[in-house]
């Protein structure tokens, strides 16, 4: 299943599975409270009920689940579709509940009523779900954000296909006709294109280089995928590219005829194949993860996060007062910095220094213990002493997670760099991004103080990334736990 694919499961898994819910609450409050139908069962036999409708709704789900676009279901699909799955779940639940002899198959009114409401509530879902889906899920934060390259004869078809894909927020257009291939010739020998009138746009998407600069916006441009379609016979310079964007974190996407031409010399791992647009592309990242288990991340993130909003809101409370007192300056530090991929957003903290610490760092650059793109000095002057205990206990930090409530970061991923820090990223660097970053990570588990060199930082981030699951995420916040009570590696 393509990601799109994955996306729409999820969605309609947790959406459908939401009405069923609704759907026997408010059959039960009706015909237990307001209309006494429904006879005072145990505990027990309620858990077996919700356990054997969980189990129906499954099974219907994953069996008759369709994996048509949403955008493409017409009425009658739908109609169809909700129908059956609704009748199929409640025989099935019905015969389980009559195999275990739960008493609860007697409650004729929760059943039926369940079933009706099931079925009504599934109509207006599935509508502004689609209108969602079509309207603005392109431009949230859980939309990929990819670039394209491809040149100008075929850029129109090509670009108006990737569109149709709702899970894909087109953010740039790259006309390579100059930097693979010459123009196309028109009619008289002269060429399709020059420099002056190659087009700003094309379906109100910006085309953003038209010549071999166009490196610069991928560094720095916000991207999780990049799709290559070329209609040209120079391959130069070309898998260079790739592995580039590759070594950036970057997903690509290349058109299956030329990567035929390069598959002998390469070094790609993780190839699957599927058409967009028409036409056939091979997709190949440096690491891939389950998407089952990505979501349960970011499930276990919503719940952490509202668990330490609340913390936060509790310290914050504690060191307001001591803090204001000592040094003027607003309560929570806000900073821009960079995100997945390159996305921009603001992190929160408990200010530590005084006010105008930002302006003295400059000062201050020559006394950076760090080698590389990242700024840290022993006794920092900058810090007040309300600020040093509470980075001690790691205190300072609580406020993000507002950041992970907000998506903007997860409990466990790699640190977000400042903007100032980004800026000085080779190509590679920004492989340490391609995952939500996170409050702590492997580097704060290995005793952050004591690495000094950036590179040994990005080594560990790229470890995590390549090699993240459930359980790399529950190791680290066990260590995180220690490492905060014995205050090893905190500044």
């Amino acid at each position: 299943m393509n990601k799109r694919g994955k996306v729409q499961f999820w969605l309609e898994f947790f959406s459908d599975l939401v009405c069923l819910t609704v759907a026997n609450l408010i059959s039960y409050v009706v015909f237990h409270f307001a209309i006494p139908k429904i006879l005072d069962y145990p505990a027990s036999e309620w858990a077996r009920y919700f356990i054997a409708m969980l189990f129906a709704y499954i099974v219907v789900f994953a069996g008759f689940y369709s994996s048509l676009d949403i955008k493409r279901r017409d009425r009658r699909h739908e109609i169809i579709s909700i129908l059956r799955n609704t009748s199929l779940t409640y025989v099935i639940f019905s015969a389980f509940i009559l195999l275990i002899k739960s008493p609860i198959i007697e409650s004729r009114y929760m059943l039926i009523s369940s079933f009706i409401l099931f079925t009504l509530l599934l109509f207006p879902e599935k509508y502004f779900l689609k209108r969602w889906i079509t309207g603005f899920f392109t431009t949230s934060k859980t939309a990929a954000i990819v670039g394209i390259i491809t040149t100008s004869d075929i850029a129109d078809e090509f670009i108006k296909g990737i569109k149709q894909d709702w899970s894909l927020n087109v953010s740039g257009i790259i006309l390579a006709d100059r930097v693979f291939a010459e123009a196309p010739a028109m009619a008289g020998g002269a060429p399709a294109y020059t420099r002056e009138v190659f087009p700003k746009s094309i379906h109100d998407i910006p085309v953003v280089s038209c010549d071999d600069s166009f490196m610069e916006w991928i560094r720095s441009a916000p991207l999780d995928e990049v799709f290559i379609n070329l209609n040209t016979d120079n391959d130069e310079n070309l898998q260079e590219l790739v592995e580039e964007l590759e070594d950036m974190g970057i997903t690509v996407h290349l058109n299956i005829p030329r990567l035929a031409r390069m598959l002998d010399e390469s070094k790609f791992d993780n190839i699957n194949c599927r058409v967009y647009a028409g036409y056939p592309m091979a997709t190949f990242a440096a690491a891939q993860h389950n998407t089952a288990a990505l979501a349960a991340k970011r499930i276990f993130d919503i719940f952490a996060g509202l668990i330490g909003c609340i913390v936060a809101l509790i310290a914050m409370a504690l060191v307001a007062y001591p803090l204001k007192r000592e040094s003027d300056g607003p309560l929570i530090f806000k900073q821009q910095r960079v995100g997945k991929n390159g996305r921009l957003f603001n992190i929160y903290k408990i200010r530590s220094m005084y006010a105008d610490a930002e302006e003295r760092k400059a000062e201050l650059v020559a006394a950076n213990k760090m080698e590389g793109h990242m700024f840290k000095m022993e006794n920092d002057p900058r810090i007040t002493k309300v600020g040093s205990f509470i980075r001690k206990f790691s205190i300072d930090e609580l406020p993000q997670f507002f950041n992970v409530l907000k998506g903007d970061m997860s409990l466990i991923g790699t640190r977000p760099p400042t903007i100032e820090e980004f800026e000085q990223y080779e190509s590679r660097h920004k492989r340490r991004l391609s995952m939500r970053p996170g409050i702590t990570g492997m580097w704060q588990v290995s005793g952050r103080s004591e690495i000094t060199d950036f590179e040994q930082v990005v080594k560990l981030d790229c470890k995590y990334i390549d090699e993240w699951s459930i359980g790399l995420d529950i190791r680290i916040l066990l260590k995180t736990i220690y490492v905060v009570l014995i205050h090893k590696g905190a500044e």
